[in-house]
């Protein structure tokens, strides 16, 4: 045996998402089983996988056993690939529906069937076979060990032709079967299960790969949605071809007095999370960092779940802050959207179109915690989790705010858990003193930078967001009327301080002036002192020679000598 028949070969879908879960599409040659409940878009995903193998060139064949080629049709037409479809030569729909007052008698095969759709393969030239409700002919064998064998000649017949084939038919409860064809999951190398059921009172389809012989696929249930577009799978896109690499590049977040305690500013293909009480400041920050990505030049999508453009246009006005005029240019884009309205996966899906769409540098989700109220049964943790990890991929700067922890009374919590995912974290709060509220800003995290660590007062006039040191006195921290109040008295202790000191510093030169002068008269006095000592030492000296003359014999003491001196000493 050549390694050619021993290696597993795939054939894409060209469905976005199933094709990255499958590691490269279903089995090329083999069939694959598909099963769903009512609604779970078996049908579409026929018919998708048959318009995006005509995009590509090639072609297929369409057997249905339930509707009528016009209905199948119609489905087709419903979605903006059914138009290329339609008018394309390259694909057949053959209608091979029992009749209704057909009845079972004895068995029979496909062998006829299978002939017809030859015919329709060589004429299309493609490669793609859809069996859309086979249990729907095989209910009518009598034998369910006889219609397993067929659905096995299906199978080997379409390897021998080199076709691709999807079989769908209808799941009953938990099994993996076909009604009436039970056992067939054992006989197929690959089974797609979809499933539809309601959630908060909406429908959530999924897909789950069952089985995929010989092939890594996810094994996760996938959330799936039926749109416009067909079957998407938001969570599963193609990675994109560039890698974003990480530099020390800084942006501005619109407060120079934020980016100093940030180090600079946020990292480029960041994210900041902003939360907060309602009422914190926390949509004026993010308006703040939009404003400034379009001073830079750079485009900035901006999700808001709670504000209408309009009204939150305005009141950012009322701050100093400016997206009228980058809204009118379209470096700002504002995305109003009701959390209500739509499931998780739904907002993540529109979310990702509008990336790719507008190609924005920047990206405001306000308030991420808003996807809590959308329905789904993936949860709003997932969304997040993807959300993240897709703009960090692309090199998106985002934003995000988030409503503090309900549970949290000191706000260091988020709903839905986005600050173990956010790269910075600045948490808004209330200082309530002296029946007056202030909001304070505090950084919690901000991977790689050394971020100040300070609570700040964070202040809103009409000339813009600025932060203001907090004033501590004693143990308290003050903010507003209660600062100023306090730093009014400070300040006048320090200048009672200052006058105090300066009579001090006056008394002092003055008594050291004092000091000069009686050091000055005391100096005259000692002069004197001296010079009367001087002299007293003289004249005892005189008179010490004196009276040694007289005793000394030697010495002719005359009387005229004798008055002579007297006269002197006198």
């Amino acid at each position: 045996m050549n390694d050619t028949n021993t290696t597993l070969l795939k054939h894409v879908t060209g469905i976005s998402g199933l094709d990255e879960a499958t590691r490269g599409g279903l089995p090329a040659g083999q069939a694959t089983l598909v099963l769903g409940q009512a609604a779970s878009g078996k049908t579409v995903l026929g018919l998708q996988v048959l318009a995006r193998a005509v995009e590509r060139g090639e072609g297929g064949v369409f057997v249905t056993f339930e509707e009528s080629p016009t209905q199948i049709k119609r489905d087709a037409a419903s979605f903006r690939w059914g138009e290329n479809l339609l008018a394309s030569d390259h694909w057949r729909v053959i209608d091979a529906r029992p009749r209704p007052d057909a009845q079972a008698a004895g068995e029979f095969d496909v062998e006829g069937l299978l002939s017809i759709v030859g015919a329709a393969v060589s004429q299309t030239g493609g490669n793609w076979i859809v069996f859309d409700g086979i249990d729907q002919l095989l209910q009518l064998q009598p034998d369910a060990r006889v219609a397993i064998e067929q659905v096995r000649r299906i199978d080997e017949y379409c390897e021998n032709q080199g076709w691709t084939l999807l079989l769908t038919g209808k799941a009953t409860g938990e099994s993996m079967a076909p009604a009436h064809l039970e056992g067939i999951e054992f006989l197929l190398s690959a089974t797609l299960v979809l499933s539809a059921r309601m959630v908060d009172q909406q429908l959530n389809r999924s897909l789950r790969i069952a089985k995929f012989r010989g092939s890594a696929h996810v094994t996760d249930e996938l959330p799936m949605i039926l749109d416009d577009d067909g079957i998407q799978f938001p969570y599963h896109e193609t990675p994109p071809d560039s890698v974003f690499l990480a530099t020390n590049e800084r942006l501005s977040t619109g407060s120079e007095r934020l980016d100093k305690l940030l180090d600079g500013g946020i990292y480029r293909g960041s994210s900041l999370l902003i939360s907060g009480r309602p009422g914190t400041a926390k949509s004026t920050l993010a308006g703040c960092f939009a404003e400034a990505a379009a001073r830079r030049g750079e485009r900035t999508l901006y999700i808001s779940f709670d504000e209408l453009e309009g009204p939150y246009v305005r009141n950012l006005a009322s701050v100093g802050v400016d997206l009228r005029g980058p809204i009118e240019t379209g470096l700002v884009r504002f995305e109003d959207l009701s959390a209500f309205a739509l499931r998780v996966t739904e907002h993540f899906l529109i979310l990702r179109r509008l990336l790719d769409s507008f190609d924005p540098h920047c990206l405001v989700i306000d308030p991420v915690s808003a996807l809590l109220k959308a329905s789904g049964s993936e949860g709003s943790e997932m969304a997040t989790e993807h959300l993240i990890d897709l703009v960090r991929r692309r090199g998106i700067t985002t934003v995000l705010t988030s409503l503090s922890g309900v549970q949290d009374p000191e706000g260091e919590a988020t709903q839905g858990q986005v600050s173990t995912l956010a790269d910075s974290w600045i948490v808004l709060d209330y200082n309530v003193r002296g029946g007056e509220r202030n909001r304070s800003l505090s950084i919690v995290k901000s991977r790689g930078s050394a971020h100040s660590n300070q609570e700040r007062e964070l202040l809103l006039s009409g000339d813009g967001i600025d932060l203001a040191d907090i004033y501590e006195h004693g143990s308290a921290v003050l903010m507003g009327s209660a600062r100023a109040a306090q730093e009014r008295e400070d300040a006048e202790a320090q200048r009672r301080r200052r006058i105090e000191r300066e009579r001090r510093r006056l008394e002092l030169e003055r008594r050291l002036e004092q000091i000069d002068v009686e050091r000055g008269r005391l100096k005259e006095e000692l002069e004197l002192d001296e010079e009367e000592s001087a002299e007293t030492d003289r004249r005892e000296q005189m008179y010490q020679e004196r009276v040694k003359q007289r005793r000394d014999p030697v010495v002719d003491n005359s009387p005229a000598d004798e008055h002579r001196d007297e006269g002197k000493l006198s």
